[in-house]
């Protein structure tokens, strides 16, 4: 049996390999962004151009596994059903990627505002609590970390870099596009069918998770919901404070 495709359910939050797993690709990441800041500025793009594709690479690997073991016979043991509910890359920490392409490219603030958000209050959760079962050295794990880890990385990469100043106001407007993806959210998980789990709002992760401290359905959603604008501004305080330490 092929191990990096065979589901073997072993991954348990908090063991050596979830620490190993974030310790090393912190190590790459932490490399990358200082050889970006000792390079001269068309180098550095290219440098940060190819941080995003490895993003984007990693998902859409993570799609073509998920598709190929889909067609692989009944009776293969490596064999998974695609799940429409769940494994199209609708969740923040696969379309982020292509965010983050798209800024490499086109820095546009509003993009800036929306990445960071999102990966403070949502990726680096993921980091922490992960909804994940497959342990290394299956394919899931791999992709869960580099999608994680990596955007989390990615993130303090441009902070190091040079990023747009985030003000009181694009709090809010973050904010706002977190209304907007949910909304779009629900209405996939409604086309989808009752397997449908985007943005955990159909039902709370299998693993356990923040979300298991709030109410049952749907109320979790609304109480989520006003919980994320307190993590956005208390993601956006730290920021904020340093900025004006190195002003004054």
């Amino acid at each position: 049996m092929n191990p990096y495709l065979y589901p073997n359910n072993s991954f348990c939050a908090g063991s050596t390999e979830h620490i190993i797993a974030v310790g090393l690709l912190v190590i790459i990441a932490i490399l990358t962004t200082r050889w970006a800041l000792k390079s001269p500025l068309p180098l550095q793009t290219k440098i940060t151009r190819g941080f995003a594709w490895a993003l984007v690479g990693n998902v859409l690997i993570w799609q073509f596994v998920k598709s190929y073991v889909s067609y692989l016979p009944l009776t293969d043991p490596h064999y998974v059903k695609y799940n429409w509910g769940e494994d199209l890359p609708l969740n923040p920490c696969n379309w982020l990627a292509f965010a983050a392409l798209a800024y490499s490219y086109k820095p546009k603030a509003w993009v800036w505002y929306m990445m960071y958000f999102f990966v403070w209050v949502f990726t680096f959760n993921a980091v922490i609590t992960p909804a994940l079962f497959e342990g290394f050295p299956h394919y899931n794990f791999c992709k869960f970390w580099v999608a994680h880890t990596g955007l989390v990385m990615f993130v303090i990469h441009l902070l190091r870099i040079g990023a747009p100043e985030i003000k009181a106001k694009n709090v809010l407007q973050a904010y706002g596009y977190l209304q907007i993806f949910t909304i779009v959210c629900i209405g996939v998980n409604y086309l989808v069918g009752p397997q449908a789990n985007y943005f955990f709002l159909s039902h709370k992760p299998l693993t356990a998770s923040i979300l298991d401290m709030l109410m049952p359905w749907p109320w979790y959603i609304i109480q989520g919901d006003i919980i994320a604008l307190g993590l956005f501004f208390l993601a956006w305080a730290p920021y904020a404070i340093t900025r004006k330490l190195k002003a004054r």
